[in-house]
């Protein structure tokens, strides 16, 4: 069995047309102590690849122009197409959880599991 048929494939953020930015502050502790898994909170799900890439582009839109972060608030977000869309990805502080942002990784799943 090779590695490509059980990991997931990563989208880069280029994959998903996200937006250049820049200010994205290190993670200041390597290796990080938590792992922090959110879901997107609308009702949004997404079965291929171009629409889960609408999506993640979606709440990048949302982080960016409603909350005045510089990025996406993730480092990483799952679709339901089986693929993992990188966010700030491993080296930055996240957006995600107050008092944890810079010693975790926030992970989003693409839906609303309330």
């Amino acid at each position: 069995m090779s590695l490509d048929s059980i990991c997931p494939r990563i989208i880069s953020r280029s994959g998903w047309n996200a937006r250049n930015v820049t200010g994205h502050e290190p993670l200041w502790t390597v290796p990080t102590p938590y792992v922090v898994i959110h879901h997107g909170g609308i009702l949004h799900y997404c079965y291929d690849q171009p629409e889960c890439s609408k999506i993640v582009k979606s709440y990048q839109d949302l982080h960016i122009d409603k909350n005045h972060w510089i990025d996406i608030g993730y480092q990483f977000v799952i679709g339901e197409d089986g693929n993992v869309y990188e966010g700030r990805g491993w080296d930055y502080i996240g957006a995600h959880s107050p008092g944890y942002n810079s010693q975790s990784i926030g992970v989003s799943v693409i839906g609303d599991f309330s």
